[in-house]
């Protein structure tokens, strides 16, 4: 995988063989990724939300006003296109990751974990004390994914107010809370 973004070009996170590229998001991107972002969610039917399954796809324009509005970084195969992407935002002294979809017919080659790692490096670049995101407890691919790249629970009660704010946001309607859980990874001096 060739990394783009000088922010993250020297941490290589894929084999160079590979037909992958993390780059910045670019206008273009947005006729791809809202149904990148279907395909993932229609993994959330197998284990308990169908709902989330469901939901519709977000206009391109939208998704583009959110993207721009934030930090995004693209996963793109040389032929299909944007394949992947990661949102975040800085939230007090914390990187957010608002959002992680990647297809999943691309799935199982390492561009989630190569775009956690793009957006901790980004987090590094900007002096921020690490990176923050709200998944669910129980779906294999959300917290087991995120334990094996460095993050751990935050009890909401020891979060800052602006992370657990954020966390209540984005609990889906009809989620029980607790069904979720906030996680941090902390950017280590040195």
């Amino acid at each position: 995988m060739r990394i783009e973004d000088r922010t993250i070009e020297d941490r290589p996170t894929l084999d160079s063989r590979t037909n992958y590229v993390i780059r910045n998001y670019r206008q273009t991107d947005a006729a791809l990724l809202p149904a990148v972002e279907v395909r993932a969610g229609q993994l959330f039917a197998a284990h308990g939300y169908a709902e989330l399954a469901a939901s519709p796809a977000m206009a391109a324009d939208a998704f583009d006003k959110l993207a721009s509005q934030n930090r995004t970084l693209v996963a793109a195969h040389d032929t299909d296109g944007a394949v992947g992407y990661a949102i975040a935002g800085a939230i007090g002294t914390f990187f957010h990751l608002k959002e992680l979809s990647v297809a999943p017919e691309h799935g199982r080659r390492g561009l989630g974990g190569a775009l956690v790692k793009a957006v901790v490096a980004e987090s590094v670049a900007r002096g921020l004390d690490g990176v923050s995101l709200s998944t669910f407890r129980a779906v294999p691919f959300n917290a087991p994914f995120y334990a094996r790249h460095g993050f751990a629970e935050l009890p909401l009660e020891d979060a800052p107010e602006a992370l657990r704010a954020r966390f209540l946001t984005e609990v889906p309607p009809g989620i029980p809370p607790e069904s979720r859980l906030l996680m941090l990874r902390r950017n280590t001096s040195g």
